[in-house]
């Protein structure tokens, strides 16, 4: 070990890589994946609910009307308007948790993927500092909070930690500026 500090480069890259291959999965939540599950849920059981009484009651159109709010809950859940909000950071790459509804959204990235930390004003007059997490094309939910902020950091440095050199940077300027 002492000789590997020493000198040789190849012995320093080796050491490295197996410092970095053994490391333990880490999973960062940016906003409660359970209370993510749960709103996902009652939405669910809503619709669930609805459509049991439709077909009980023979209605065919009400069973048409509550398939169709079925899938466009499902295209909610799946679509842009919605955040993921926890991120396990490990050498098999990033793995992206949005709920149980995203089937076609959770994902699994390359370790060697670049993240920004965006600042957006938010609130009806636009004074609130919300702060999301961007990896390639996926967007975390906006939090708000120097202890939030913190945990998207950390993400970051995690994934910096990973690769062995920075993989991206805050965004101080607002996006929707």
């Amino acid at each position: 070990m002492t000789e590997c500090l020493a000198g040789d480069t190849d012995s320093k890259l080796s050491l490295f890589a197996l410092v970095v291959f053994q490391m333990e999965p880490q999973t960062f939540f940016i906003r409660s994946v359970m209370v993510q599950n749960v709103v996902m849920g009652i939405i669910v059981a809503i619709i669930v609910g609805i459509l049991i009484r439709s077909v009980r009651r023979q209605k065919a159109t009400h069973v048409i009307l509550v398939m169709m709010w079925g899938l466009i809950a499902l295209w909610f859940f799946n679509g842009p308007l919605w955040g993921f909000s926890a991120v396990t950071v490990s050498p098999e790459g990033l793995e992206i948790h949005y709920g149980f509804l995203s089937v076609f959204r959770n994902t699994t990235l390359p370790v060697d993927t670049q993240w920004k930390i965006h600042r957006y004003l938010g609130g009806i007059r636009k004074l609130k500092n919300l702060y999301f997490f961007e990896l390639s094309r996926h967007r975390s939910l906006k939090v708000r909070g120097a202890d939030k902020v913190e945990v998207l950091k950390a993400l970051g440095a995690a994934i910096d930690d990973l690769n062995g050199r920075p993989m991206g940077r805050m965004v101080e300027r607002p996006v929707n500026m």
